[in-house]
């Protein structure tokens, strides 16, 4: 009975060292990435040389890169709180329901058959339509992925593009753009995983906990993917027609042009263009002309 006792009593110890080099691991990679005084130099080389890809803390080394966090740790805690506030205040403006503000409104102007611009019931609508076509984009995205296909993270990703929209009228939504948000999600995701199981067997520092909250998963996300459109705007802009001081300018035609260069015209078309027409031609000659006879188009493959 006693040894049987012990052998309980060392099962039990071996669990718990096991457990806490677990942990000891976690923190001491935190300590290698975000420990020495030159560290984002350092955790940028490693992203470069691919050497971040098994990291449990690439969601916050993507904050840095994308400027969402600032390169001083001390500031660390009042950006993201910062940043995390700015995001509620933002769906509260965004997503809403004119039957909470029925009582608050008048109801000549805020009526379900109003077409009011300060209508709430007018902006509904237009809202429904707006995320219903974003909707149908997020439910095709990354299909071979269990995880996208949860409803609870089709809500996320929906809302933020949402969001993302009506703070950006100038652009709002575009196809494509729930495809460069989806991994965002996911990396935060990951982390925030690899958090909650480091977390059961030790007690981890204030900056994890506030940087690594599964809690803030959405805002985060936002906040992320915010910044990456910041440099990935251009490619959804278009620019076939611009209108300047009441006229308007035509897009010049372009004699024996391809169909791919004819017509409306975006960004990321110019730059798939210029990377089979200079790139490829240049580095790839044999498979440039080989498209080219094919009269394959940049725009499918790219």
């Amino acid at each position: 009975m006693l040894s049987g006792e012990n052998n309980e009593n060392q099962e039990i110890k071996m669990l718990s060292e096991l457990d806490s080099g677990k942990y000891s691991s976690y923190s001491k990679e935190w300590e290698d990435l975000f420990g020495h005084s030159n560290y984002f130099a350092r955790i940028r080389l490693k992203g470069i040389n691919g050497q971040l890809r098994s990291s449990r803390f690439r969601s916050v080394c993507w904050k840095l890169f994308l400027d969402v966090l600032p390169e001083d740790k001390k500031q660390w805690l009042n950006k993201i709180t910062e940043l995390r506030s700015h995001y509620e205040q933002i769906k509260e403006i965004h997503i809403t329901n004119p039957r909470k503000a029925a009582g608050q409104q008048d109801l000549v102007v805020n009526n379900p058959l109003s077409q009011d611009e300060g209508s709430l019931w007018n902006k509904f609508f237009q809202d429904k339509e707006l995320r219903a076509m974003i909707h149908q984009d997020v439910t095709r995205t990354f299909p071979e992925m269990q995880y996208f296909q949860q409803e609870s993270v089709r809500q996320i990703l929906t809302d933020i593009l949402f969001c993302y929209a009506r703070e950006n009228e100038q652009l709002l939504y575009k196809q494509g753009m729930h495809e460069l948000l989806a991994p965002l999600v996911f990396i935060l995701h990951c982390d925030h995983q690899a958090f909650s199981h480091a977390s059961e067997t030790a007690n981890p520092s204030e900056e994890m906990k506030a940087l690594l909250n599964p809690q803030f998963l959405e805002h985060d996300a936002y906040a992320m993917f915010s910044q990456l459109m910041d440099t990935a705007e251009p490619w959804f802009s278009s620019f076939e027609r611009e209108i300047r001081k009441g006229k308007e300018e035509m897009v010049t035609a372009v004699p024996f042009a391809r169909p791919q260069d004819m017509g409306p015209s975006l960004a990321i078309v110019s730059k798939v263009n210029r990377i089979q027409d200079q790139l490829l031609k240049k580095y790839d000659t044999e498979l440039f002309m080989h498209l080219n006879r094919l009269e394959i188009a940049p725009q499918i493959y790219g």
